[in-house]
């Protein structure tokens, strides 16, 4: 089979499934050195991944449809790519592929499809057991015949703007997640205060806390300013300041996010919490050694059942789920990380 000339990929968003979106692109690189990349991201994640070289990044602004359009239409000088990967299932990006041509729109399978998703395409995945999000994306792969999977989550971000050296040792909490409602991944911001003043009592290291621009996450954090050893930069980084921040940190601790999974590309220790979603299916890729898994329990008293009677990635939506992840927990896990 010829190489492909032309490959566009459609996905917006979000910032953890971009990351899972880098060793896809990086695997067609280097399997495919002579096919052109566009990729089709939203204005928020391109900012991670912009240094990444020789892909023409088209930015879409999710708040304005229309301009959207606008930059699609005549994409790759007009010619229909040879392959789009339609790899998301939200109702935006179903509009937007009307809009770009390809010979061969590509997407998710009937099992794994929303918003009349499979409307939008005209070939689809293989449906296969319940898997990683990451193993899903791969699938992508295997209908371009591309079987060499180069897990390399390179993205090109030099580390000369050193933010970390005047928070000598230090480990990152992200204790946010996303802002959908009814998530219910979040922690007790308390039981992270005890964390960091056991990290700094055993351990004499620093925590620092990140977080996104929102009211809510700003005014929330506030309650770590009175800690010396707990340095508060939430809304202060934009994402490559964040990832240069993960990359000098001792070991990362939070809930499913977006930071999970750039400290995870980052292969970081990550004590990840969770409790209300699965992480076999969105924790950190391959890096699950120190992560918390409550998962089983709270389906188990919040739904009535257990996770081989309920769909793969079903949530538990109650507030009180993640009170099931201790204090002494976590301390567990950090003494494993720590500890020689």
């Amino acid at each position: 089979m010829k190489p492909l000339k032309s490959i566009c990929i459609l996905r917006l968003s979000s910032i953890g499934d971009v990351t899972h979106i880098v060793p896809i692109i990086n695997t067609i690189k280097k399997n495919s050195v002579e096919t052109s990349i566009t990729w089709v991201i939203g204005s928020t994640e391109y900012e991670l991944v912009k240094t990444m070289p020789n892909i023409n990044f088209i930015v879409i602004d999710k708040n304005n449809f229309f301009d959207s359009v606008k930059k699609l239409r005549n994409l790759n000088n007009g010619n229909p790519f040879d392959v789009l990967l339609h790899m998301q299932v939200s109702l935006r990006s179903n509009l937007l592929s009307m809009f770009i041509s390809a010979n061969r729109k590509i997407g998710f399978n009937k099992k794994l499809s929303k918003n009349f998703h499979t409307l939008f395409i005209d070939e689809s995945i293989k449906e296969k057991n319940d898997q990683h999000v990451l193993n899903t994306f791969i699938l992508f792969l295997e209908k371009i015949n591309i079987n060499d999977i180069s897990y390399d989550w390179n993205i090109s971000i030099s580390n000369e703007k050193k933010m970390s050296s005047k928070y000598k040792k230090y480990f990152v909490i992200n204790p946010f997640t996303s802002s959908r409602r009814f998530n219910y991944r979040e922690w007790d911001m308390n039981n992270y205060i005890s964390i960091s003043e056991y990290v700094k009592n055993k351990f004499n290291m620093n925590t620092i806390v990140v977080g996104g621009n929102s009211f809510y996450e700003k005014n929330t954090s506030k309650i770590f300013d009175n800690y010396e050893f707990i340095f508060n930069l939430v809304g202060k980084t934009d994402l490559q300041d964040l990832y240069r921040l993960l990359q000098d940190s001792e070991f990362y601790l939070g809930p499913d996010s977006g930071t999970l999974h750039i400290a995870s590309m980052l292969k970081k220790k990550i004590i990840g919490l969770y409790a209300t979603s699965n992480p076999y299916r969105t924790g950190p890729f391959k890096n699950m050694s120190h992560t918390i898994n409550l998962y089983p329990k709270a389906v188990k008293i919040y739904l009535n059942s257990d996770i081989n009677s309920i769909t793969w990635g079903k949530r538990v939506r109650s507030r009180e789920a993640m009170n099931l992840i201790t204090i002494d927990d976590v301390k567990n896990k950090v003494n494993e990380i720590l500890s020689v």
